[in-house]
């Protein structure tokens, strides 16, 4: 942004807002959400966007966490049950896809900053127009779910909180493109299919379209309980006669109910609408958007509780309805046969606010399309809001957009929207400015188990305390003695690094478990410690660097100049020590709150992997191969369980629910030829080269061929050992099942 108002827009929403879980649990959520957006606003990078994802769906992910045990000292159980937060994998998938693919297609716009920016400019409008919050909460109050978020008011009514507003507007406006890949892919192969068709014969003319071989099986939610919709059927009679399993009828029962649209028609529409887009010649991405959206809510929450299933079908249902209407009402509630006039606010406010923000924003939207990278695009705006106003002006650095950009923007709006509901003066202005560009920086992720939010939090506490206790150690001056006294930023970078120990532990083949695990408590190697320091070096330089720190020989905190901004080889060694403390506290951290760290169980398995297939060739143990090896058969298990998921499998510890299965002489044959492709690949990548007769010290090794030319005896040796990967896996506590 070019001026600091909308920070200040953005400032104000935060002074409004009291989170229920840092009110009721003595958590710091609204700081750290605070301090991810600043870091944005600053910095608008995939980084910093992705950072905007994960702690928002971090904060408000469904678990079966007891939100109201305050004063329980024990560690949550939950943390070392890797939970998967299956909203921030999607989040992943449709990054990767629309970064990967964006030169096969001719028109393609960055959706992932996009939509934080989107987030973002709802919350502020919220915040400085009373005309919109007024009309979102008489629409809360006046609903039949009475379980939202509420505050005691100045007068002593208790009142809507702003957190139902941030709540519902962060699932509908960060997850509204969640479904982009859906027209990626139709995108590609129209193009695809165009450019080939030309290279024949340009008089062709051939279109294409998305299908489902069975699209009632993508259209419905997972069914754990069937009572699941009970308690919506008894406030809602008319929908007993629905499958409220099925997304399309949940939504369809929504938007009937809120724009008084006949419910049958819109059913049978939304029904048939995946071949309705065939025959248009179009892919409506935010209706893939909206049934990914209740169809992961609608698991996730099946699993929480009888007592909470009737929270699904209001904030959930509302925010995936608006992410359906934020391109359906134009498109087809607005054309025959249904008609519909502009979207009132009072009908549905999160459609309302959605797609006018999400027309509204267009800076810093990287081009990815082959033609949009030929085009001239908005690179800032200003932006104005006030109960009477809204006025955006959107700067260039150089060319144009077009004759009329701004007036259809306008015209458009206003054929959609009622916006002068909330606006008496909407106007939008184009200006060119000669300033640089901002350039993307991509950052190379790093895997780490997922963890529950306030398992985070406890340990960032645990790393700030063990902090301040060494600073006193070595006399120094202690400022902000307790976490909750900290400004947010600081907060923030504990989070970073308690969020990092799963990675960082991963990398060694450890994890955490409960003190009472069997398995023995392990000590971290002198190797180990200086592998995962650099880890933690470069990670904090990441961070800094994305928030748009630089390096200067003398630290600078005003003007974010910092002399540890270098590589490793270059820091003092005072400096890499603190990064190895870091690292050889994390046993101390974890014992603290009850937790160690041990051996994980894919490497035993590695281990028992090895120990078979060494007994039958007389080769060495595990501890003595070299630590190349080592480290590359670990990965060569990790990638294993990936290969098992693409045959319907997964490896599961042998207290969860499923049965132990038996592979196929297919199957083995199949993962033992994955398996040794990928020893190749790790082998070429460390330096060893194929010869007759094996040599360690020159790494030589004969077996350095495909999997076509490999010596028939080992090729049966490492079939053997995959055949025998039940039993292996059932010696460290795991077994194969079928995925669900």
């Amino acid at each position: 942004m070019s001026e600091d108002n909308f920070k200040n827009y953005i400032n104000d929403f935060f002074n409004d807002l009291e989170l229920y879980d840092d009110i009721h649990n003595g958590h710091n959520y609204k700081d750290l959400l605070k301090a991810v957006i600043d870091n944005f606003l600053d910095n608008e990078n995939t980084f910093n966007a992705y950072e905007v994802y994960e702690t928002f769906f971090m904060i408000y992910q469904i678990t079966s966490e007891n939100k109201s045990d305050k004063g329980n000292s024990e560690f949550d159980e939950s943390l070392i049950k890797n939970e998967p937060n299956s909203l921030l994998e999607l989040v992943k998938i449709m990054k990767r896809y629309e970064s990967n693919t964006g030169d096969l297609i001719e028109k393609q716009r960055d959706h992932f900053i996009h939509s934080v920016n989107v987030f973002l400019l709802g919350l502020a409008i919220y915040s400085q127009n009373s005309n919109y919050r007024d009309i979102f909460k008489d629409y809360i109050e006046e609903s039949p779910y009475h379980k939202y978020y509420r505050l005691e008011g100045v007068s002593g009514d208790i009142e809507v909180s702003n957190e139902e507003f941030l709540y519902r507007w962060g699932i509908a406006s960060l997850f509204h493109d969640i479904g982009y890949p859906v027209e990626i892919i139709g995108k590609q192969l129209k193009n695809f299919i165009k450019e080939g068709v030309k290279s024949i014969s340009p008089t062709y003319d051939v279109n294409t379209a998305i299908d489902f071989k069975d699209f009632d099986e993508f259209n419905s939610i997972r069914k754990i309980k069937p009572e699941f919709a009970d308690k919506y059927r008894d406030v809602y009679p008319e929908s007993k006669f629905l499958d409220l399993f099925k997304p399309t009828n949940i939504m369809a029962h929504k938007i009937s109910t809120d724009l008084d649209i006949d419910i049958d028609m819109l059913i049978n529409h939304l029904e048939g609408f995946v071949e309705y887009m065939g025959n248009k010649g179009f892919i409506d991405h935010g209706f893939f958007s909206s049934i990914l959206v209740l169809n992961s809510y609608g698991s996730l929450i099946q699993n929480i509780g009888e007592k909470d299933q009737d929270f699904f079908f209001y904030p959930i249902v509302d925010s995936a309805s608006a992410i359906l209407l934020h391109n359906y009402y134009r498109n087809t509630l607005q054309e025959e046969p249904f008609d519909l006039e502009q979207l009132h606010p009072q009908d549905s406010p999160l459609a309302f606010m959605l797609i006018l923000c999400d027309e509204l924003q267009e800076w810093n939207r990287r081009p990815l399309g082959v033609k949009d990278k030929q085009k001239n695009h908005v690179n800032d705006s200003i932006i104005t809001v006030t109960d009477d106003e809204l006025d955006i002006q959107y700067i260039l650095n150089s060319g144009s957009l077009g004759f009329g950009f701004s007036k259809d923007k306008v015209s458009f709006l206003n054929d959609v929207l009622y916006v002068d509901v909330l606006f008496e003066k909407f106007n939008v202005v184009t200006k060119i400015e000669l300033d640089d560009v901002i350039k993307e920086i991509e950052r190379k992720e790093v895997h780490a188990p997922y963890v529950i939010m306030s398992n985070i939090e406890k340990l960032a506490i645990q790393i700030h305390n063990n902090y301040i206790e060494s600073e006193k150690k070595n006399g120094n001056v202690v400022v902000d003695e307790n976490y909750e006294d900290l400004p947010a930023g600081y907060k923030l970078s504990n989070v970073r690094q308690a969020k990092s120990i799963p990675a960082k532990l991963s990398m060694i083949g450890c994890e955490i478990a409960l003190k009472n695990d069997v398995r023995e408590e392990y000590e971290f190697t002198e190797d180990e410690i200086e592998n995962m320091a650099v880890f933690e070096h470069e990670r904090w330089c990441n961070e800094k660097i994305q928030n748009g720190w630089t390096y200067g020989e003398v630290r600078d905190e005003e003007n974010k100049i910092q002399p540890s901004l270098v590589e490793w080889e270059k820091l003092p060694d005072e400096e890499k020590q603190k990064d190895r403390n870091a690292v050889a506290n994390i046993p101390d951290i974890l014992d603290s709150i009850g937790l160690k760290v041990v051996i994980s169980k894919l490497k035993l398995l590695t281990i028992e992997k090895h120990k078979y297939y060494s007994i039958k060739v007389k080769g060495k143990k595990f501890e003595e191969l070299s630590k190349d090896i080592r480290f590359s058969n670990y990965k060569q298990t990790e990638r294993l369980v990936k290969t098992l998921g693409d045959l319907g499998y997964k490896l599961v510890s042998l207290d969860e629910p499923g049965e132990k299965i038996s592979l196929s002489a297919k199957e083995v044959d199949y993962l033992a030829r994955r398996e040794h492709e990928s020893w190749y690949m790790d082998c070429v990548n460390l330096g060893w080269k194929y010869g007759h007769r094996r040599d360690n010290e020159q790494k030589i090794n004969p077996n350095l061929v495909s999997w076509k030319k490999l010596n028939n005896k080992v090729k049966k040796l490492n079939i053997r050992t995959l055949s025998n990967l039940q039993n292996l896996a059932n010696d460290v506590g795991l077994k194969i099942v079928k995925s669900e």
